[in-house]
C-alpha cells in the first residue's frame, strides 16, 4: 500500500530488532505507559513481523509459566539463546525458586520431627493439570481498525506548462504534503471540477475529505475513483474505502472492499488479508 495504516500521523514506532524486543517485553509485562501502549498497539496490528513475534513471545511466557511448576528440585534448565532477556530471567527465577525450596526443606523437616507426628501422606499421585489453551491473538477495536495514515504523495517532474486541472492539483498537493488539508481541499475540488475523469485527483480529494472528518464526502470520492475503472489508484481506493466504512461501523461493506483488494493481487493484498481477518472476528462477535 502507499501508506502504513496502523501508525498515527503524529508518531511512528521504531521497528528495528533491539527496540522491538524491548518494546514487546515491556508491553507484555504491562510496563509501557498508556500513550506508548496505544502507539504500539496501533503499530503491531498492521505489522506482520511485530504481530507474529508478540504472539510467539506471549506463547513462550505462558509455556514457561506452566513448566516452571514442573521443574524438579535442584535441577536447572538453560534458557535457549533466542529467548529474549526478560523471558530468560523469568525462567531463571522459576528454577531458582525450586532450588530454594530444596535448600529449606531439611530445616522444615527437622521442625516437623520435633513436633507432633505428621499426618500420613496419601499415596495418590496428583494428576497433572490439563494444558492451557494457547493465548488468543489480541484483536483491536473497531476504532483502531479504522485508523489510517494518509497515503504519501510523491510529485512527478512535469514538462511544459500544466493545464488548469494539473496546476490546481499540484497546488493542492503542496498543502496536502504539509498536512494542511483545509487548504488542500479547495484546490483539489477545483482540479476535480476541471478534470472529473482523473483518478489521481479524485483519490487524493477523497483522502483529504477523510482527513478533515468529512467521511461521507470522502467515501463518495473514493467510490468515484473506483468507478473510473482500472488505474494505479484502484487498489488503494478500495483499501481506504474499507477504512472509511469501518469508521462508519459498516463491517460488511468493509469486508467486501478488502476482498476486492485481495482479488487484485497487488502489493496491498497481504495487508488487506490481515485486516480482513480482524474484521471478520469483530463481525462474528457482533452477530
Amino acid at each position: 500500500m502507499s501508506a502504513d495504516t496502523t501508525h498515527s500521523s503524529k508518531s511512528r514506532m521504531d521497528c528495528t530488532l533491539p527496540v522491538r524486543e524491548e518494546i514487546l517485553e515491556r508491553y507484555l509485562a504491562g510496563d509501557l505507559g498508556e500513550k506508548a501502549c496505544e502507539t504500539f498497539e496501533e503499530h503491531y496490528f498492521g505489522c506482520a513481523r511485530c504481530f507474529d513475534e508478540l504472539r510467539t513471545l506471549q506463547a513462550i511466557r505462558d509455556e514457561l509459566t506452566r513448566s516452571s511448576a514442573e521443574v524438579e528440585p535442584g535441577r536447572r534448565r538453560t534458557a535457549p539463546i533466542w529467548v529474549p532477556a526478560a523471558v530468560a530471567a523469568a525462567l531463571i527465577l522459576a528454577v531458582g525458586g525450586a532450588t530454594w525450596l530444596r535448600e529449606v526443606r531439611p530445616v522444615v523437616s527437622e521442625t516437623i520431627r520435633s513436633g507432633p507426628p505428621p499426618a500420613p501422606i496419601s499415596a495418590t499421585v496428583p494428576q497433572p493439570a490439563a494444558p492451557a489453551a494457547p493465548p488468543a491473538a489480541p484483536v483491536p477495536s473497531l476504532e483502531q481498525l479504522a485508523r489510517f495514515e494518509p497515503p504519501v504523495y510523491q510529485p512527478s517532474t512535469l514538462r511544459g506548462v500544466p493545464d488548469e486541472a494539473t496546476a490546481r492539483f499540484l497546488r493542492g498537493m503542496t498543502a496536502y504534503r504539509k498536512a494542511d488539508y483545509s487548504e488542500a481541499v479547495a484546490d483539489l475540488r477545483l482540479a476535480a471540477d476541471a478534470d472529473p475523469d482523473a483518478p489521481h485527483i479524485r483519490f487524493f480529494l477523497g483522502i483529504t475529505h477523510l482527513m478533515l472528518g468529512q467521511r461521507d464526502l470522502g467515501i463518495d470520492r473514493l467510490r468515484g475513483t473506483i468507478a473510473l475503472g482500472d488505474s494505479p489508484y484502484l487498489e488503494d481506493a478500495h483499501f481506504y474505502l474499507a477504512k472509511a466504512l469501518l469508521a462508519r461501523n459498516d463491517l460488511a461493506g468493509a469486508e467486501s472492499e478488502l476482498n476486492k483488494v485481495i482479488q487484485l493481487q497487488g502489493q496491498g493484498s497481504d495487508q488487506a488479508r490481515r485486516l480482513l481477518s480482524q474484521v471478520r472476528i469483530l463481525k462474528k462477535r457482533s452477530d
